[in-house]
């Protein structure tokens, strides 16, 4: 697991394994130094991986009564179900496949330039973690 934050954007990526713990712990408490983002929204890329029951409650909360808009590109039928779970914490929540990219954005309502620091965040977390994964057209014309 890694994750990144510019301006209101967060990227998460998941690689196939779960969060430790201690990777969870750390990125909620990042989230929390970074303070209030009442605006901000969030990218999660998972390839497999996500959190398990108790790292879920823990994140609802801290999310308390202020989610920010989160989308899941996951091709795991687990990581959907989880998704579910989330849903209960966080209603403006979508899930999409992992080439749906502009259908993430999107939803988020990325601007041209958060678009393009998505792409780069998202590669740099990819890369960080061993993550090998070709980029469609599609993408680089977003």
């Amino acid at each position: 697991m890694a994750w990144r934050f510019e301006g209101r954007l967060t990227v998460v990526v998941h690689g196939a394994r779960n969060p430790s713990n201690l990777e969870w712990q750390s990125m909620l408490r990042d989230e929390t130094q970074r303070g209030a983002r009442e605006r901000g929204v969030t990218l999660v890329v998972s390839y497999g991986g996500g959190p398990d029951g108790h790292q879920r409650d823990l994140l609802g909360k801290q999310i308390g009564n202020k989610p920010a808009p989160t989308c899941i590109m996951t091709g795991s039928a687990l990581v959907r179900a989880i998704t579910a779970a989330l849903l209960f914490f966080n209603r403006t929540m979508k899930v999409v496949a992992l080439d749906e990219t502009a259908r993430a954005y999107d939803f988020l309502q990325l601007s041209r330039e958060e678009r393009d620091a998505a792409n780069r965040l998202r590669a740099e977390l990819e890369n960080e973690l061993g993550i090998a994964r070709p980029l469609h057209k599609a993408e680089s014309e977003l």
